[in-house]
């Protein structure tokens, strides 16, 4: 693509998302009519609150991936699990996050991306870590509280590809045996963000299919693909405002796949039980 059509196609976008989005005011994206493809990637400004961990064995070397997903529920906080930042023993200049990343090959600094037929994106925005937090019952040994809190440097620069996932339903269940929900980030396989469909089951019906019940605050989910996300990919539930899908909001973290033979099972950090513990951090850090 030549130079004029690029700045033609950067202009449109930088028109589009004039001004910074409020991360109270504004979470959870929903488009319904992507609720219902079966993509095993997605959009590039969908699930805008995915991002990237990147790390660093010395202050002097590039950061590379880290292999874990984030995501973001504040202004300049983002979620990942406890399993993921534990081996950097609380330095946090030896991680970063990549937020508004769509393929993981790009790196920060590309002002923006295009492909052959001039579709256009912002590139990644990389934010430096200023604190892990993880969670105070975090036990390394039965995985259970895995999660953990960065506070970012910096306030995040809200876009049309940066934005927080919603943290609050408007209405939730006792259980989650059973609901359908969305989930999403970056894996092993390929390196565009990708998305997929999961089924919560029961604990009994996970330990007949693994051998092992998870741990008290996470439960299985058996996706529609055998598909092994990077930990901390979000799983989303729905609000749902006047009969119509209006936001996404968290419903949990992936903390482990299982190899089940011939079924992938994952399990999940449920947020419903440090939800508190979470929005605590956040205002603690915003006060």
């Amino acid at each position: 693509m030549n130079a004029p059509g690029k700045l033609i196609s950067f202009i449109v976008w930088a028109i589009v998302n004039v001004g910074a989005v409020s991360a109270e005011a504004n979470c959870g994206r929903l488009e319904e009519r992507l609720l219902f493809r079966k993509d095993l990637f997605t959009e590039p400004a969908e699930y805008p609150w995915i991002g990237l961990l990147v790390q660093r064995r010395d202050l002097d070397q590039k950061f590379e991936s880290a292999e874990c997903n984030v995501a973001i529920v504040g202004e300049s906080h983002v979620l990942t699990t406890a399993s993921c930042v534990r081996r950097f023993n609380n330095r946090p200049e030896l991680v970063a996050v990549r937020l508004g990343i769509w393929d993981g090959e790009n790196e920060p600094g590309q002002q923006y991306i295009c492909n052959d037929r001039g579709f256009c994106v912002p590139g990644p925005v990389q934010y430096l870590v200023d604190a892990i937090t993880m969670h105070p019952l975090a036990d390394k040994d039965t995985g259970n509280n895995d999660i953990a809190i960065l506070r970012l440097s910096q306030r995040i620069n809200m876009t049309a590809y940066i934005q927080p996932v919603c943290l609050q339903p408007t209405l939730e269940p006792a259980s989650w045996t059973s609901m359908d929900f969305h989930y999403g980030g970056f894996h092993e396989y390929d390196i565009k963000k990708g998305k997929g469909s999961v089924i919560a089951i029961s604990r009994q019906y996970c330990n007949n299919e693994t051998g092992t019940p998870p741990p008290e605050n996470q439960f299985c989910g058996y996706p529609e693909f055998r598909v092994a996300f990077y930990k901390g990919a979000p799983m989303m539930g729905i609000n749902v405002e006047h009969d119509v899908p209006s936001r996404f909001y968290l419903v949990g973290l992936l903390a482990k796949n299982v190899d089940a033979g011939q079924t992938l099972m994952t399990v999940f950090q449920d947020i419903r039980p440090v939800r508190h513990w979470i929005l605590d951090n956040i205002n603690s850090s915003s006060s």
